[in-house]
């Protein structure tokens, strides 16, 4: 029977030829990567496409199980070569990372209150808060030419600093009422940087997720036990990773909506 005479069949044709274009146009974006050419696009991109096509495998019905194996192989090996070139990539990385991370810890560390600070000064506070921002900013404009370990060392630094300075702000004037333009103008900064590091942080959340579901597409079908548990591992990780962020993403959410109140009734 001609397959066009067949709705399943035809169907079923559609959707891998679907599939095969999908794979086609990601083989692509590896190419640069691949060839090791100037890099016309980011690792990103690539995880962006992927993730579309895992999300096609579950969704395009009917598809021929020859056809589905096929495709899946061509596209998981793909993926697997992008990885480990991304691996590689890490090696030469680390150097340039290296750099990125100590600027950014020394500037943090300026930022850090000294530890006999008996009762913190308004300014102070303001010019060491202004310097942790920079911090922060600096983290979100070389990330992508830092590995992870030491994004990691610079994101936790930053947070525990940034502690420190709203436990310090939260002493301020404690006991009294606060001049309302103080607590406009500290409103306002917070806003300035709360609106930023949700930016961040949202954008830190896709690219874990991206991560996640990339990880459990691989596990639905891993059949080697030590590349199983190595993604299990990774999975794990990377779950622990969405849960803080996420929890970071809801707190600064709250923080956004009680200092835009405040301004809203000044």
């Amino acid at each position: 029977m001609n397959p066009k005479d067949d709705p399943y069949l035809s169907k079923a044709h559609a959707n891998a030829e679907i599939l095969d274009r999908k794979i086609k146009k990601l083989g692509v974006l590896a190419g640069p990567i691949r060839e090791n050419l100037p890099v016309m696009t980011r690792y990103q991109d690539f995880w962006n496409g992927a993730k579309e096509i895992t999300a096609l495998f579950k969704e395009l019905k009917p598809l021929k199980k020859s056809d589905r194996d096929l495709l899946w192989n061509r596209f998981n090996d793909l993926c697997l070569e992008v990885k480990e070139h991304q691996k590689t990539g890490y090696g030469a990385m680390e150097p340039l990372s290296k750099g990125h991370r100590d600027e950014i810890l020394q500037l943090a560390e300026q930022a850090q209150l000294p530890k006999d600070m008996q009762n913190a000064d308004i300014n102070d506070l303001v010019e060491r808060g202004k310097v942790l921002k920079n911090a922060g900013d600096m983290l979100g404009k070389f990330k992508v030419e830092m590995i992870a370990q030491h994004k990691k060392a610079c994101f936790d630094a930053i947070q525990r600093i940034r502690k420190t300075h709203d436990a310090a702000w939260g002493g301020v004037g404690a006991g009294k009422p606060k001049p309302r333009s103080e607590t406009l103008i500290r409103a306002r900064m917070n806003l300035e940087a709360n609106y930023e590091r949700l930016r961040k942080a949202r954008g830190a959340l896709e690219n874990f997720q991206i991560g996640r579901d990339h990880i459990r597409t691989f596990l639905s079908t891993a059949r080697d036990p030590v590349k199983t548990a190595s993604a299990q591992t990774q999975l794990a990780e990377t779950e622990a990773r969405i849960t803080d962020i996420s929890a970071g993403i809801r707190k600064l959410e709250r923080w956004i909506a009680e200092d835009e109140q405040i301004l809203k009734g000044q």
